[in-house]
């Protein structure tokens, strides 16, 4: 497709670049965040970060559409709200809906009047009427939606889902096999049910004659999971113990395991945890990583406990064994003198077996935020105990055993599908019988291993029986099956098996295998910055894969691990490897990868195509490479918009910085390729331009009834900040230097503050101290005592603090990898009664005397404060505020007023606080609490996932 040449080089006005209906798509979206609510592509395999599908779909559908499509328009084509005409707006009725969602009966899609909108697409008229559409906008053709870094499939798989041409791309062969699962398979051969049935039967039957003797069954009944441990000896006493750091097995059954400790050696029984009454089941053996013998009490620091397992000096221990029957129900029973003989029998067989012995003994990749490596966990095959590996080799063995006969019983593509699925099966189990796989206390089950999106050693692990169970072959079967014959019923008869409009590729975004000027829109969710190491996590199934599938895809499996060097994330373990100093940092290598990726989607987009982004991150600097890549890439942006579509309890993101609100920025490649502008802009001329552009926005967030977080508000003003910074691009300061964007998106960040100040405080900050400031405004910004440590030193520069040269004397904030955690009173004052007592804690650790007289600043004093309160109480807090005058200093009463406004309820200070200036103490200050009231209302009223 061209350009219409009687266009006059006029690019195709969109939808997306005008008003949207993004409340109710941020109603949706947040909607589908239970995973009993998602769409079943993202439950056929685990991948790490996967957009909800109305979002999806707005950004889609809106990225082609004509700017004439009304909003409502476009929300029944995205399939939100009722299929029977309402009166007034569709975006109204949802929005009300969500307002007496508290008050419904029934279920969330019954109280709203329709589905969950993946679980439907337009009717074959209205996709009819959708493509005609299209094809009179687009000069005669469907315009083709590109996503050159497809994860986990959602936006080509929705745009394939309408019928449009699609082109999807994955470097991660992981993330590739399932869009071609979800994108080829469901579409073009259907439902493999049957098929999938009959051999995983196969694979499971010859497995069950080659293993079940190391399973051994109880009164009949197979085990389903195993609660396992280590244990080393004593150092000091030569006696082994466990190393179990809780002994909860099923807590809410009162299941927990007891340790018996006799002649050196433990063992362990299944008890009731409330009859017994000496023993808490919270209490284990090691704690801080540091590990207390239970027979002579000498602890091993986590040091030496490192070294043993680094050292292979430990050994496993089968605690507890949970047997499901379908009968007689779940019966929990401590192991046995069989169960002992099975595990060492299975310890023989894989040391005496050459291929079993040798097998996955690669070493893997271990990355910046492993935390399973230092413990010995060096090589692949490391993961498992002998008995999971063995489980393992024996299905991945069977497969092979019946892999030509699938092969010669179907046509090529049929089999190779059936195979591929049978592959998405036996490595699902991986990630639920490892020695990283968490043991689900509160419930009794496996979970998964990589819940975190990181490896994390476990003290306590689960091991699921392959053979039985609820994480058994069989039981893994029917869900992959499930959700892949669900993906297949998504698909409209009209858009099934039609080969020539999907086309999947496997490799790098910056060299795709297109046409220039041949693609309409692309629509895509880059990777954001350092949050998810794809590559390295997802090594945990490649390795697996590849035995499965590298004679299938042997250009797709051929590498040991999966490709690091071209993923396109922030990377500091790569930082290592290198040798010479003029490497460029991970950050820098990340925005050139970027660079090379919206280049080669400029190259590929026709004269005046769009690009639509999802960005997610609270980092200024993540926001500073990505924009810096769209510019010299050389796009424009054109429009932006906030979407609520995270769940706001989102985990596994490291350092939690990524935000629960998506920004949409939509962007052109010019008509014209640009000559560059030779003029630069002076910052100095439009920096007022980008305070107002992002306090407007801050403004019409905060009044928009969205429930959005501070960070959320930020970023939702990134948006129109970045649309000036972009139009003046290239800009230079004073003295001719480039200015980036971070310093635009830093002057937002500061218009956003200022307007929540004005907005949420009730008096103002004006008197109060630099520091104690900037610790109110990282709370009340924030909301978390854990801050991306360069917004937080940003921040502090704001206000006038150096938050580096602070530290060591103030105690206010501490460390971790990028994240700075701000401090309460108890990490910084010494103990008012222990130092009565005679306690000496070292000043330097503890940097706030409560028995000085005055204090270097506002926020010491209140700390101070709170720490007489809790230890000597409100009478002698009385005195001890009178005899310095605090209740008659205005700054440390408007920081105790403002730290209550901040800090959320279940802060160990906030409890204090409140107590400070509403009981007997609060007379003597004399501060109006008559907000608290309000906050209480305000936070009964504030929307929740638990909510639905």
């Amino acid at each position: 497709m061209t350009q219409n040449e009687d266009s006059d080089k006029t690019p195709k006005p969109l939808k997306i670049e005008g008003p949207l209906p993004s409340t109710a798509t941020g109603i949706e979206s947040i909607k589908e965040s239970y995973s009993d609510s998602m769409s079943p592509h993202r439950r056929i395999f685990k991948w790490f970060a996967r957009r909800p599908t109305t979002t999806t779909r707005l950004a889609v559908l809106a990225s082609v559409l004509p700017p004439d499509t009304s909003n409502n328009e476009l929300l029944k084509l995205m399939c939100v709200g009722p299929k029977a005409d309402i009166e007034g707006d569709i975006e109204d009725y949802v929005i009300r809906k969500e307002a007496t969602k508290d008050s419904r009966d029934g279920s969330v899609e019954e109280h709203f009047g329709y589905e969950y909108p993946h679980r439907r697409t337009p009717s074959e008229s209205e996709l009819s009427d959708l493509h005609d559409k299209l094809r009179n906008h687009w000069d005669g053709d469907l315009p083709t939606v590109l996503d050159p870094t497809a994860g986990g499939g959602t936006i080509p798989f929705e745009s394939a889902r309408y019928g449009f041409p699609t082109v999807s791309n994955e470097l991660n062969p992981v993330a590739w096999l399932l869009n071609k699962v979800i994108l080829e398979y469901a579409r073009n051969i259907g439902s493999l049910e049957s098929e999938v049935k009959e051999w995983a039967g196969k694979i499971d039957d010859i497995v069950h004659e080659n293993i079940s003797e190391f399973f051994p069954t109880k009164n009949g009944v197979e085990a389903s999971y195993y609660f396992r441990t280590y244990s080393i000896s004593c150092p000091s006493c030569g006696s082994r113990f466990p190393l179990a750091n809780r002994w909860w097995f099923d807590k809410n059954k009162d299941i927990a395991i007891k340790p018996v400790y006799e002649s050196g050696e433990p063992s362990y029984r299944i008890v009731e945890a409330s009859d017994e009454s000496s023993f808490d089941p919270d209490n284990g053996n090691i704690s801080g990583g540091d590990a207390e013998c239970p027979h002579c009490g000498v602890v091993t620091e986590r040091d030496s406990v490192v070294e043993r397992f680094q050292a292979g000096e430990y050994e496993y221990e089968v605690c507890g064994i949970k047997y499901v029957d379908k009968v007689n129900g779940t019966k929990y029973h401590s192991p046995t003198e069989e169960d002992a003989k099975a595990i060492e029998a299975s310890e023989s067989q894989v040391d005496n077996d050459l291929r079993l012995s040798t097998f996955l003994r690669d070493d893997r990749y271990i990355g910046y935020y492993d935390r399973a490596g230092p413990y010995g966990i060096t090589q692949w095959r490391d993961l498992f105990t002998s008995r999971q590996l063995l489980s393992h080799v024996a299905y991945l063995d069977a497969f092979k055993e019946v892999e030509e006969d699938i092969k010669s019983k179907y046509d090529d593509e049929t089999a190779e599908a059936v195979l591929v699925l049978l592959t998405l099966i036996g490595s699902r189990q991986i990630n639920h019988n490892s020695r990283l796989a968490p043991i689900r206390t509160q419930f009794g089950f496996v979970d998964n291993m990589l819940g975190n999106n990181n490896f994390s050693f476990q003290w306590t692990f689960g091991e699921s029986n392959m053979l039985a169970g609820g994480k058994s072959y069989q039981s893994w079967t029917e869900n992959v099956l499930q959700y892949y014959e669900r993906v297949v019923e998504y698909y409209p008869e009209s858009v099934r098996g039609d080969r020539n409009d999907v086309q999947l590729h496997q490799g790098d975004a910056g060299d795709l295998p297109l046409d220039s000027d041949s693609i309409q829109a692309v629509v895509i969710d880059p990777p954001y910055g350092d949050n998810i190491i794809y590559s390295e996590i997802s090594d945990a199934f490649y390795v697996w894969q590849r035995q499965y599938l590298n004679d299938i895809f042997p250009g797709k499996f051929s590498q040991s691990e999966t490709n690091k060097q071209d993923e396109a994330v922030e990377n500091p373990a790569l930082d290592d490897e290198q040798s010479s100093a003029e490497e460029t940092s991970a950050r820098q290598r990340y925005e050139d990868k970027m660079r090379s990726i919206f280049s080669e989607a400029y190259r590929v987009l026709e004269p005046g195509g769009v690009i639509t982004i999802y960005f997610t991150d609270k980092e200024i600097g993540a926001w500073d490479s990505l924009t810096m890549s769209i510019m010299d890439s050389g796009f424009t942006i054109t429009a932006t918009h906030t979407i609520s579509s995270e769940s706001p309890s989102r985990i596994g993101v490291q350092g939690q910085s990524s935000a629960d609100s998506s920004l949409l920025l939509t962007c052109r490649k010019p008509t014209e390729p640009e000559n560059g502008k030779s003029t630069p802009t002076l910052w100095s001329d439009i920096r007022s331009q980008t305070q107002q552009a992002a306090r407007d926005k801050a403004a019409e967030l905060l009044d928009s009834g969205l429930n959005l977080t501070k960070t959320d508000v930020i970023i939702g003003a990134f948006g129109p900040t970045l649309r000036v910074f972009t139009e003046a691009y290239p800009v230079l300061d004073k003295h001719d230097n480039p200015v980036r964007p971070k310093q635009a998106l830093e002057e937002a960040r500061k218009s956003v503050t200022e307007e929540l100040i004005e907005r949420e405080l009730s008096d103002n900050l004006d008197n109060v101290d630099a520091l104690s400031k900037w610790y109110i405004l990282s709370w009340l910004v924030y909301e978390a005592e854990s801050i991306p440590y360069d917004e937080a030193r940003q921040l502090g520069l704001g206000v006038g603090v150096q938050i580096d040269d602070i530290k060591q004397d103030t105690k206010i904030w501490g460390k971790s990898r990028d994240q700075l955690l701000l401090k309460g009173q108890e990490y910084r004052v010494r103990d008012y009664t222990a130092l009565e007592a005679g306690e000496k804690r070292r000043k330097r650790g503890y940097p706030i005397d409560p028995r000085d007289e005055a204090f270097n600043h506002n926020i010491d004093a209140v700390h101070a404060t709170l720490n007489v309160l809790k230890t000597k109480g409100s009478d002698f807090t009385w005195n001890w505020l009178k005899d310095r005058d605090l209740q008659n200093d205005s700054s440390f009463r408007r920081t105790v007023k403002t730290l209550i406004q901040v800090l959320p309820n279940e802060h160990d200070d906030y409890e204090l606080l409140v107590n400070l200036a509403s009981g007997e103490t609060g007379e003597l200050l004399d501060i109006d609490v008559g907000f608290l009231s309000d906050s209480d209302e305000e936070e009964q009223s504030r929307t929740t996932l638990q909510d639905f």
